[in-house]
């Protein structure tokens, strides 16, 4: 799995061993290719998931079975592919081809989320709101889990809110939280391995990990051996440098690649996912896309708003190192969680706009002194933000009702108009 990714030409999609069988006339391919199935199928590809267990929807021609038509159709699109990533040495291919429905769900997940857009400024007027923490805390709840750890939500909040650490878990917990908040410092230090290893010793300090579970890794293709620590690590800082890389991926496509590797391998001993969201929330903030460093990432079969059969999404995630036949096509596996971060973003805008707001976990949050969080509050109460309310005998403050109504106009005109896309480029699925 090591080395450079690159794109293969044309020529080296096919074996040499090809040419010692029978050759087909030119007449003889064309007439195949022009069956009406591939029509249809290379449709579906382009502007959904194809899965191949979808091939039993569709009336195939007689004498083929779903396996001849699925490495005939990758065979075609891998002409087209991206490899990732490129080791002379592979017994198997993985690649990735750019659909038009994943370019264009990309980039609206781009334009919606970078610096200076609508949800970004939104997000930056509500700094330690419940709205924005409770997001943070949504994320390490779902990391813990990929990580095989069960935690309890409500701890994690009182641990956010500044309870003391009183387990191994509750020190993980609060590490985390503290590393989150200095992602802003930590964008501007270069993305190599000591970075990397300081994430990971950072969020290991004083938590005794023979007390957590151990993840247990998806399986992999017989053919594809784990790859070792020093490899993973050099791709994942190859991965975080855009200059040089010729791959055909943007911002978003990037942070997916580099979580992929500590979701599915070791690239450290431990700890693997959280160090990944850690890393790509650094990544976000770097690269100018502040909104993508608080949505919660990886598939949740209990969100209540997944758009389609939650048995076919966890299949994807399951499976992307399943070879149908003819190489390993990631394209599904990035589609995906392109689809579930625009899900996250979308749903978030219509979360609590009239969440009450407090000043004591604002100040815990972002590790200020208590009379510069008060001051943060009444700035943005001066300006017309917030209106402060009495509760006991402090403060606490809301969003002005035209703030909230700008969240929920917001929202609503995304959510509409993402809809609409997905209308337009359905998932296909049984």
């Amino acid at each position: 799995m090591a080395g450079k990714s690159v794109m293969r030409g044309k020529t080296e999609a096919v074996p040499r061993s090809t040419k010692a069988t029978k050759r087909l006339s030119v007449d003889e391919l064309v007439a195949f290719m022009s069956l009406p199935i591939f029509y249809e199928l290379r449709t579906a590809v382009d502007v959904g998931i194809l899965l191949f267990d979808d091939l039993d929807e569709y009336d195939l021609p007689e004498g083929y079975s779903k396996e001849d038509i699925w490495r005939s159709l990758l065979a075609v699109r891998k002409q087209a592919a991206v490899f990732i990533p490129e080791d002379p040495e592979r017994t198997a291919d993985m690649w990735m081809v750019t659909t038009s429905s994943l370019s264009f769900n990309t980039e609206m997940l781009e334009v919606r989320s970078k610096e200076g857009s609508s949800l970004a400024r939104s997000l930056k007027d509500m700094q330690g709101s419940p709205f924005v923490t409770r997001f943070i805390e949504r994320t390490l709840v779902r990391g813990l889990a990929d990580e095989g750890i069960a935690v309890d939500e409500e701890r994690v909040h009182e641990l956010f809110a500044g309870a003391p650490p009183l387990t191994s878990l509750d020190q993980l917990v609060t590490n985390y939280f503290r590393l989150s908040s200095d992602c802003d410092s930590l964008a501007r230090r270069a993305v190599t391995h000591g970075l990397i290893e300081t994430l990971y010793y950072e969020l290991s300090e004083g938590v005794d990990l023979s007390e957590l579970p151990e993840r247990v890794l998806a399986p992999l293709d017989p053919r594809l051996a784990p790859p070792e620590s020093q490899v993973l690590m050099d791709l994942v800082c190859q991965r975080a440098c855009a200059a040089g890389d010729d791959m055909r991926f943007g911002p978003v496509l990037r942070l997916l690649n580099i979580s992929w590797f500590f979701r599915y391998f070791n690239v450290l001993p431990r700890l693997n996912v959280l160090v990944g969201l850690l890393l790509r929330n650094i990544l976000a903030l770097k690269w100018g896309f502040p909104v993508l460093s608080w949505i919660p990432e990886g598939f949740d079969a209990t969100l209540a708003e997944a758009p389609v059969d939650a048995a076919r999404y966890e299949a994807v995630f399951e499976s992307w190192s399943t070879d149908y036949g003819f190489g390993f096509d990631f394209t599904p596996y990035f589609e995906l969680n392109v689809r579930l971060y625009l899900r996250e973003l979308l749903v978030a805008l219509c979360r609590e706009p009239g969440a009450l707001l407090r000043i004591a976990p604002h100040q815990r949050a972002f590790r200020i002194a208590y009379g510069t969080a008060r001051a943060d509050f009444l700035g943005l109460e001066r300006e017309g933000y917030l209106v402060r309310e009495q509760e006991g005998r402090a403060f606490a403050f809301r969003a002005h009702p035209d703030l909230q109504e700008k969240i929920v106009q917001l929202g609503a005109a995304v959510v509409g108009s993402a809809e609409a896309s997905l209308d337009a480029t359905p998932l296909v699925v049984s």
